[in-house]
């Protein structure tokens, strides 16, 4: 397949880091699991020193992220969040939560990113500025 069109962008696909990619859960699931990331992983983890590992930042000088286990901070006008991120073609998700763990935003969407153009900037931006919104209506 030629995916030099100009009108019509087929990337070529295979998923050749798994299983670090694609999501293997329902919504559901993958909300229960951030109210469990919001409780500390209470009663799986008895020690909320555990649950704090995954997000305490390894050595790094970028100011926008800083990384933990799995999970990455990331500002955002001036706001601190912690989560993942994740794309593949036709995909783009997030799942943050806001600084002092008390709320948290999942968005799955169906946008591209891969090409990195006008358009996925575009639709990255829109993704970041819904994460933005909600948590801006719910804190």
């Amino acid at each position: 397949v030629d995916s030099t069109s100009d009108w019509f962008y087929v990337p070529r696909f295979g998923v050749r880091d798994y299983p670090t990619s694609l999501l293997r859960m329902s919504a559901h699931s993958l909300a229960k699991y951030l109210q469990s990331f919001l409780n500390n992983f209470w009663p799986l983890l008895l020690n909320s020193t555990s649950a704090n590992e995954l997000i305490r930042i390894n050595l790094n000088d970028n100011k926008q992220f800083q990384f933990g286990l799995l999970w990455h901070w990331e500002t955002v006008d001036g706001r601190r969040f912690v989560g993942h991120r994740g794309s593949l073609p036709g995909i783009t998700n997030i799942m943050m939560v806001n600084e002092k763990r008390t709320l948290g935003v999942i968005i799955l969407s169906n946008g591209d990113i891969s090409r990195w153009d006008d358009l996925a900037k575009t639709i990255f931006e829109t993704i970041t500025n819904l994460m933005i919104t909600l948590f801006n209506c719910f804190e």
